[in-house]
């Protein structure tokens, strides 16, 4: 059994790593389309089912795939095998199979794949990256821009007819960054679902937003030891000029 990774499986990762970034902007798109469109979420409307079947297969295929050539299977599955429950196309099995379930847990099993495509997004913007601190924030910044983004989407669905100070998306996106960065707004949930969001993104905001000062702060310590390792220029060792200087 193989121990490493051969060039062609690090270039059959690296396209399967391009599908799963436009699978998961396909999900994204999908579910923004309906939502900023018809004002609701339909995981259960025939475009939304066509996307995320043929994006499932996708984050499926990519999962066997990466299976296979893994050095380690074991260690693979076991670290794993949460995104695989998140690739399966649940909605798809629940509609072509009549199922009844209820309505909370209808709703939640259609942004399933919403959060495969999220982590999908992350996992290729490190893929990009290259150096480790950049990519750390860069990684950090996905995550923060994904959260708010979904998060207001989610607060716009639940508050929309509920809640008057939610008339627009853009009321909600308003919401979302206040609350993230934990300065507040001027619009207050009035739903269980808007009331969670809220607490959870504000606790995001206060585990994550220090992740910028610590950035900055490594930034600007190692930029001074550069300029101070360029400004401190050893004394001349040459004989010739040390005796030049005695015969002076």
């Amino acid at each position: 059994m193989k121990n490493v990774l051969t060039k062609i499986d690090k270039r059959i990762i690296n396209w399967f790593n391009v599908l799963v970034l436009l699978g998961s902007l396909a999900i994204i798109v999908s579910l923004s389309y309906d939502i900023l469109t018809v004002g609701r979420y339909r995981p259960d409307s025939q475009m939304t089912l066509n996307v995320q079947l043929a994006v499932c297969a996708i984050f499926i295929l990519d999962f066997v795939v990466r299976f296979w050539i893994s050095p380690r299977k074991l260690r693979f599955v076991f670290r794993n095998f949460l995104l695989l429950l998140f690739a399966i196309p649940y909605m798809n099995i629940v509609h072509y199979a009549h199922a009844e379930v209820p309505h909370e847990i209808h709703y939640l099993l259609g942004f399933m794949p919403l959060l495969r495509g999220g982590y999908g997004l992350v996992m290729i913007t490190r893929w990009f990256t290259r150096r480790s601190a950049t990519s750390l924030m860069v990684s950090y910044l996905s995550i923060l821009a994904a959260v708010t983004y979904f998060t207001s989407l989610i607060f716009f669905v639940a508050e929309r007819d509920l809640n008057t100070g939610v008339k627009s998306y853009w009321d909600a996106l308003w919401w979302a960054c206040m609350d993230l960065t934990t300065v507040g707004s001027n619009i207050t949930a009035v739903t269980p679902i808007g009331k969670i969001l809220s607490f959870l993104l504000a606790a995001a905001g206060v585990m994550m937003l220090p992740i910028f000062t610590v950035y900055i702060t490594d930034r600007v310590v190692n930029s001074r030891s550069r300029a101070a390792g360029q400004t401190s220029v050893p004394a001349s060792s040459d004989p010739a000029s040390g005796a030049s200087q005695g015969e002076a």
